[in-house]
């Protein structure tokens, strides 16, 4: 099982584009654990990112998203049934149904467009709560047999009542809602039928009618409400231990060492509580305002979800919870991404919609997180920019952050209103940084949005030299948006409200005499918008513009409106070593390619693409990923697109030997330079394969093992001889074993 959880692990999922196969992996934080169960060893989480599962032996955490299996990533229910094989509702209305043992998923999408809001399997059925009331799913033959919609809660009524949980004890029934509790027996042919079940309301003694949750301890039964915890005694119901206040859950744990018997456990905005023999809700702990999800185990452990910190179990002898660490990032805001000289992935998060937001970084294999605890101007950030051997971060109200790498750790600097460098704004401490460039002499600029003193553009050398531009200069706005720099070293700004204005420095920083505001765009000269959005320059000169109406293109001076975009709201624009046009919309990816005609989309609903929410854009030239920043997780996408080389000397090729048995592997010729073709020979001289110059879209081409007519190759000693219009040419060999 171990074996297959790490092969899960690291599983991607393959798309499509111009023909070729690429690899597809989501990377997205915890966000909420919105359930969690736990059973045959494993403690699984649904979150907002995926699902975790933790093998309670070993510690060990696995991740799963939407390219190890899950239909999408949002997950809001789990339940474990009696084969061990666990069921995840989605927000969407999907469930899947996971095997650990085979790794094999399975998709049921019969509640599509519902909202699920628990899972409870019982023999071989699935009860599933959903906003229309509770569904009977069986389990072997995949089917819904019935839906039960009302429970006779609606007044002599038909109005579909929504159902937050099921509980099933023995043979009865229990259904949690937002109008009262509704109890019924599975012995009954006929559930549809309100008559067939018992109601319990305000009027029986609830404190209210919003009930959460019902569970039953010792043939009692008690009810989770927005005011506070009640039981059934004698036909009423009575509170119990005078929490009076909103109850997500609760839940039975086994007696053990700590709990002298069976007892309930629940959690509130002030933490997790165990029911004592008194009648006394006793805090597990600390209090802690950020449970999300609470479950237990049959050896009495309590386990809790905590907001963006992931998991975390009770330790009954130091009375503390201590968290286990996930290896993922925090946030799902990927709002501004940029690799560093190492291939280190920066990235900007918001905080906003729940989520802290910070600056996380991937080194290739962890994680890593700062925070405002760490020395940030605040946790609100929006833009990053690599200059040289440092990172540059712009926030919303908390100034730039520099991060110096020290080697065993990174300084943080803040700069803000100190000495003057950057200026508040309506608000004097209020610093906005939203947007960050580096131009082609490692000058960086920074849009000081909203300055207070006019500055709204600041640069800064590398030598350390701070010049600034006032609105008053040519801007002649403080809503500046987005940076762009263009072939000829100028500066594009992007505003809200005045289109876009061009600065010309005549790469003489320091010499403002010499500088050329005069030049712009606006919407009477063919712009779809004066909001603009995105900017960014192409290897043709070419400059793109994104705006909220469409996309346009500025070439030669002409303003020019380009089509077929999968979404016209444009919220980013990169462009990757090969030159292709990459536009995140509001819906998805447009690729546009170099002959400026042939247009990919990349949206969820036909790749693995992790949401279509699209933020921001990273290319790595010399791997050729592609990484996607959304507001709902972080693509990256392996494609061929890598940096040409200056010529063929660095021609090379691997795995070598290449062994061949038709499970899809390749053989990667990589280290080609522009408009380079590849032909494949056998030791006798005859050509075996040929990938003619408009057939290789990067640096590099994969050869799959297969001659011209698509039958896997004999073992034995090939060549690779890459060439050139120009002359140039290398070769080399590599050894294939058939298997």
């Amino acid at each position: 099982m171990r074996r297959l959880s790490l092969l899960f692990a690291t599983g991607l999922l393959v798309g499509t584009l111009s023909g070729q196969t690429f690899e597809w992996q989501s990377f997205t934080g915890l966000g909420t654990i919105q359930d969690l169960d736990a059973g045959e060893g494993f403690v699984w989480a649904g979150t907002d990112g995926g699902v975790l599962q933790l093998d309670v032996a070993t510690q060990a955490v696995t991740k799963f998203t939407n390219t190890e299996g899950l239909a999408a990533n949002q997950v809001v229910a789990v339940e474990i049934d009696r084969h061990g094989t666990v069921w995840f509702g989605l927000a969407n209305g999907l469930l899947n149904r996971y095997d650990p043992q085979t790794g094999r998923w399975d998709l049921v999408n019969d509640y599509r467009d519902q909202v699920i809001t628990d899972l409870v399997a019982f023999g071989d059925s699935l009860y599933v709560g959903l906003n229309i009331g509770v569904s009977l799913f069986t389990i072997d033959k995949r089917e819904v047999k019935e839906t039960y919609v009302n429970f006779g809660l609606s007044g002599g009524t038909l109005e579909k009542i929504g159902a937050n949980a099921v509980f099933i004890d023995g043979l009865d029934i229990w259904v949690a809602t937002d109008q009262g509790i509704a109890q019924s027996s599975l012995t009954f042919t006929n559930l549809q039928a309100p008559a067939n079940w018992t109601q319990y309301t305000a009027g029986d003694g609830l404190p209210t009618n919003t009930v959460n949750k019902v569970v039953v301890l010792d043939g009692v039964p008690y009810a989770a409400t927005a005011q506070g915890v009640s039981r059934l005694v004698n036909g009423a119901w009575q509170d119990v231990g005078g929490l009076q206040t909103d109850v997500p859950t609760l839940e039975v744990v086994p007696a053990n060492a700590f709990f002298a018997q069976k007892t309930l456990v629940t959690f509130t905005r002030s933490g997790v509580f165990w029911l004592d023999p008194t009648d006394r809700w006793v805090r597990l702990g600390g209090g802690l305002g950020d449970v999300t999800a609470l479950t237990t185990d049959e050896t009495g452990a309590v386990w809790i979800g905590r907001k963006e910190l992931g998991l975390a179990t009770f330790d009954f002898n130091a009375h503390a919870w201590p968290l286990l660490e996930v290896n993922g990032p925090r946030s799902s805001n990927f709002i501004s991404l940029a690799l560093d000289d190492r291939g280190r992935l920066w990235c900007a998060a918001q905080a906003l919609s729940g989520q802290s937001g910070g600056v996380q970084m991937f080194d290739g294999e962890r994680w890593w997180y700062f925070s405002q605890q760490d020395g940030l101007g605040n946790n609100d950030q929006r833009t990053v920019a690599v200059a040289g051997d440092r990172v540059f971060f712009g926030s919303w109200g908390g100034g730039m952050s520099i991060f110096q790498d020290l080697g065993d750790r990174f300084d943080i600097t803040v700069i803000d209103t100190a000495g003057g460098v950057l200026a508040g704004s309506v608000t004097p401490a209020f610093v906005l940084v939203n947007d960050l460039a580096v131009d082609r002499l490692g000058n960086l600029w920074a849009l000081n949005r909203q300055a207070n003193n006019t500055q709204v553009l600041v640069a800064f050398s590398p030598e350390g030299d701070v010049v600034h531009f006032s609105s008053n200069e040519g801007l002649f706005t403080p809503f500046v948006r987005v940076l762009a720099v263009d072939a000829a070293n100028r500066i594009w700004v992007g505003t809200d409200d005045r289109g876009i204005k061009v600065l010309d420095y005549n790469n003489t920083l320091l010499d403002k005499s010499d500088d050329d505001f005069t030049q712009g765009l606006v919407q009477s000269e063919g712009l779809l918008s004066n909001r603009i959005t995105a900017l960014a320059s192409d290897e043709d000169g070419v400059m793109w513009i994104g705006t909220e109406e469409g996309l346009n293109f500025w070439f030669g001076g002409q303003v020019s409106v380009q089509f077929g975009l999968i979404n016209d709201f444009v919220n980013t624009i990169g462009v990757d070593p090969q030159n292709n046009k990459w536009f995140g919309t509001a819906n998805g990816v447009s690729v546009l390619r170099p002959d400026g005609v042939t247009y990919t989309h990349f949206t969820t609903r036909n790749s693995p693409l992790v949401n279509d929410t699209i933020l921001s854009f990273a290319f790595n030239p010399e791997t050729g990923e592609v990484w996607i920043g959304t507001s709902g997780g972080l693509s990256r996408l392996q494609t061929p697109f890598t940096a040409p080389r200056e010529d063929l000397t660095q021609l090379s090729g691997f795995p070598n030997p290449f062994f061949l048995d038709g499970s899809g592997t390749s053989f990667a010729i990589v280290n080609l330079t522009r408009n380079t073709s590849v032909v494949i020979y056998d030791v006798a001289g005859r050509k075996i394969r040929s990938f003619p110059s408009d057939e290789i879209q990067g640096a590099q081409v994969l050869w799959d093992g297969r001659d011209t007519q698509g039958n896997l190759v004999a073992s034995g000693i090939y060549v690779y001889l890459a060439y050139t219009d120009g002359n140039l040419s290398a070769a080399g060999k590599v050894a294939v074993i058939r298997r």
